[in-house]
C-alpha cells in the first residue's frame, strides 16, 4: 500500500510480543537476538518492554523466560521482560494476550505513541529491527512489516530448500507473525490479532489496512526463522515446508500472491 508519509508525536515505547509453545531448544538464541535489538533503541529514552506469553508450555520455557526476565532486572538494563501464561494452544490468543500485557502496562501513554513488534520463539530478529521499525514510525507508518529467511535446512533436502527460495521470491510482500510491527493506535483501531490457529498475521495486515493503516514492506531486514519439521501452527511454515517437499513439482505450482504464514 502506498500512502503518504507524514510527522507524527515521537515514540515514547516500544515493546515486542513473543507467543511460546515448548520452544525450549529455540528460545536462548531468539532472547539473545531480542536483547541485541532493544540494546540498539538503549539511549533513545524509550520505555522497553516484552511480553512473552507461555501457551500450554510443557517444557522449560518457562524457566528459560524467568531466566532472561531475572538476568535483565540483575543487569539494570532498561528492558523489562512480563512473562504471562495461558492454556490456549492459539497463537492468535497468545499475541493479542501479549499486546494487552504490554498496553496495560502502558495504560497512561496515548496509543499513537507506543510502537509494538512481534516475533516467534523459534526465530532470530536483526539487531537493527527494531531501531528500524521505529524510525519508520516517526515517518509515518503506522504498520511495518518484513520478510523471513531460514539458516539452517538440515531437516530437509536440497530440492525443498531451493523450490521453497524460488517461490518465496515471487512472492512481493510476504506477511509474517515473526517479523511485523504497527503502532498501538492502529492496531486497537483494527480489532487486534484474532483468536485464529493460523493466518491471525494476515487477518491483522488486512484489518489494519481496512482502517486506513499506512503500511510499509521493509525487504531488507529479514528475520531468520526456524525450518523445522514438528509444526506449532496447523497451516503454518512448518506446513508449508511439508506441502513442497512432498509434491511433484509439476503438480505443486504456487502463484505470486500465494502468501507463507510464519
Amino acid at each position: 500500500m502506498r500512502c503518504e508519509l507524514t510527522s507524527v508525536a515521537r515514540t515514547l515505547a516500544v515493546g515486542v510480543v513473543v507467543p511460546v509453545h515448548n520452544e525450549q531448544e529455540s528460545l536462548g538464541s531468539a532472547f539473545a537476538a531480542l536483547t541485541h535489538a532493544f540494546e540498539r533503541l538503549s539511549r533513545w529514552n524509550l520505555s522497553l518492554r516484552a511480553a512473552v506469553v507461555l501457551d500450554a508450555c510443557s517444557d522449560v520455557s518457562e524457566a528459560l523466560s524467568r531466566e532472561w526476565q531475572c538476568t535483565l532486572a540483575r543487569s539494570q538494563s532498561p528492558l523489562e521482560v512480563t512473562v504471562v501464561t495461558c492454556a490456549a494452544k492459539n497463537v492468535g490468543h497468545a499475541r493479542a494476550l501479549g499486546c494487552a500485557a504490554l498496553l496495560a502496562q502502558w495504560s497512561r501513554i496515548d496509543p499513537s505513541r507506543i510502537w509494538l513488534a512481534t516475533t516467534d520463539a523459534d526465530s532470530r530478529v536483526p539487531k537493527d529491527w527494531l531501531a528500524t521499525q521505529v524510525i519508520q514510525r516517526e515517518a509515518g507508518v503506522d504498520h511495518w512489516s518484513g520478510r523471513v529467511s531460514v539458516a539452517d535446512w538440515s531437516e530437509h533436502l536440497d530440492e525443498t530448500r531451493l523450490r521453497w527460495q524460488d517461490e518465496y521470491e515471487r512472492e512481493n510482500q510476504p506477511i509474517h507473525g515473526a517479523n511485523l510491527g504497527f503502532s498501538a493506535a492502529a492496531y486497537l483501531l483494527a480489532g487486534g490479532f484474532e483468536p485464529l490457529e493460523t493466518g491471525e498475521d494476515r487477518a491483522l495486515h488486512h484489518a489494519l489496512i481496512a482502517h486506513g493503516a499506512c503500511s510499509y514492506f521493509d525487504s531488507a531486514i529479514p528475520v531468520v526463522t526456524s525450518a523445522r519439521r514438528r509444526a506449532r501452527a496447523p497451516l503454518g511454515f512448518a506446513h508449508a515446508l511439508d506441502v513442497i517437499s512432498s509434491t511433484p513439482r509439476a503438480r505443486h505450482e504456487l502463484s505470486p500472491s500465494t502468501t507463507f504464514i510464519c
